[in-house]
């Protein structure tokens, strides 16, 4: 091989390697898209009823964050009018209008694929000020009741402050004076708020949240949690006791940073039904959803930006040069003989259309008819632009009277006969013509069974859907395929049916 054609597949090969490998490890694309992946699917349903002609609801809901990706979603409003609005961090679905006497029944449904535990978020929030309804004293026995621990790192003093739910203060325990103020202060403001309270005063920023378990179960009520971080990830502490979560538990937040998750204004929700069920996604439907929602550069020009009605062309389309890559591979490297390069991949193509079985019997009857057309009108002595044109006027008759018997026998197969590359099949009958004139007989049927051949081992590719999945989401792709199209066109060794048609020579004499 020459050197110049070795550095160019090389820099082709690296050039695909740094794209899939930026795409997987900084932009987080899945290394098998067609692997399924394990998502939950929620399904909300409440029963409203108005106290006035006039209701609303707020309801906080799922949406896409760096816990969680939201796949789909499907919302019935009824007789009223849904409106989707983000409250900070939070989701918010608001029906509202007018009900009438009988109840109304509203839904949500979404289903959401867990990509990292939602209580990993990166960046850590600066602890927040306490709240108004909390005095300067007040805040300052909070703040003596912690500074014992204030030398803890974070994590242990996390633990100190989550024991006091459970009256254990450690030793030194505080004076009776402090113990009875705070025991006070609990019941006026309620233990979650008493306990984010004594987190700010330990410097441990902290936020409540709202949402549900994250099992396979159904509620009518929603769970409520505090985050804290600890220096390094979030921990999710219990409020009323005191308990510090596992990591194995997971969790699905609706609303953070104390909005209640579920609102009612004018009216009452007589049942609220919360139902969360395993499913199994491919990564497919889960990177497509996340691709709407970037705004990187590689993200922005991705091919899932394209609209639906064109992204199926080009999952197919990207396959056509590593099908040319495989008729290479067959003519130069197997020795399989073939009707040039182009015409076994678009047969392959027209295949998808036909189906395998009559796209082959169409192609072989169309050949042998053309044949016969050619043998009689070599005759007439025509020139070779009008000759062919004669010839397409033939295809085209027959590909028109595939569609008339496939229409009276009701096969939609030959109907799509139409869509066979007509082009493709005139030089075909020209070619076959000219082998068998120069060649034989046998030659032109072993040249055409070996396009036929190709065509199908092509077909069968252009067919594996994983395939077309992963050129889809890594077009790059196509630069490994160029490289092992270049080192293969400076090939020049023996190929393989030859090394058998000559077997007799390598033996002794």
């Amino acid at each position: 091989m020459k050197r110049p054609a070795v550095w160019l597949a090389v820099v082709l090969l690296f050039l695909s390697f740094a794209f899939i490998s930026y795409r997987i490890l900084w932009l987080r694309y899945p290394a098998f898209p067609t692997a399924p992946g394990k998502a939950w699917q929620l399904h909300m349903e409440a029963y409203i009823k108005a106290d006035q002609k006039e209701i609303s609801v707020m309801i906080g809901l799922p949406h896409t964050d760096a816990g969680g990706i939201v796949v789909e979603e499907r919302i019935t409003s009824g007789k009223l009018t849904l409106n989707l609005l983000r409250e900070g961090p939070n989701q918010v679905g608001i029906w509202s209008g007018d009900v009438g006497p009988e109840e109304e029944v509203i839904s949500y449904r979404s289903t959401i694929h867990m990509a990292h535990p939602p209580s990993s978020r990166a960046k850590p929030p600066k602890p927040e000020p306490y709240p108004a309804s909390v005095g300067r004293r007040e805040q300052a026995l909070a703040e003596r009741l912690v500074r014992k621990w204030s030398q803890l790192g974070p994590p242990a003093r996390l633990r100190a402050v989550a024991a006091t739910v459970a009256g254990n203060w450690g030793v030194p325990p505080p004076d009776d004076q402090d113990l009875r103020e705070w025991s006070a202060f609990q019941k006026k403001h309620g233990r979650p708020e008493a306990l984010l309270v004594l987190l700010r005063a330990a410097d441990l920023p902290a936020q409540p949240v709202e949402g549900l378990y994250l099992i396979e179960s159904i509620s009518t009520s929603l769970l409520v949690w505090i985050e804290v971080w600890t220096g390094r990830h979030w921990e999710n502490l219990q409020p009323e006791t005191g308990e510090i979560y596992r990591k194995s538990v997971s969790f699905l937040p609706l609303t953070t940073g104390g909005l209640p998750a579920v609102r009612v204004s004018h009216g009452q929700l007589s049942k609220v039904r919360w139902t969360l069920t395993q499913q199994i996604i491919s990564h497919w439907r889960i990177h497509f959803e996340r691709i709407k929602r970037s705004n990187r550069l590689l993200d922005r020009w991705s091919l899932f930006r394209l609209p639906p009605e064109f992204q199926g062309t080009f999952r197919i389309l990207l396959l056509v040069p590593i099908s040319a890559l495989m008729v290479c591979i067959l003519r130069n490297i197997v020795g399989f003989p073939t009707f040039g390069i182009f015409m076994p991949v678009l047969m392959a193509l027209a295949f998808r259309n036909t189906g395998l079985s009559y796209g082959l019997g169409i192609f072989a009857g169309v050949v042998v008819i053309g044949y016969l057309v050619r043998r009689w009108i070599d005759k007439l002595r025509l020139l070779l632009v009008p000759r062919l044109s004669v010839i397409l006027t033939l295809v085209i008759a027959c590909i028109t009277v595939f569609a008339l018997i496939g229409n009276k026998l009701g096969l939609r197969e030959f109907m799509a006969v139409g869509l066979l590359p007509f082009v493709i099949l005139t030089m075909t009958i020209e070619r076959f013509f000219i082998i068998t004139e120069e060649a034989g007989v046998r030659k032109g049927f072993w040249t055409a069974a070996g396009s036929a051949a190709v065509a199908t081992i092509t077909y069968e590719i252009i067919h594996l859907e994983p395939l077309q999945l992963t050129f889809f989401v890594y077009p790059e792709l196509l630069f490994a395929v160029a490289a092992f199209q270049v080192l293969l066109g400076r090939y020049t060794g023996y190929r393989l049916s030859e090394l058998i048609r000559f077997r007799k020579l390598r033996s002794p004499l």
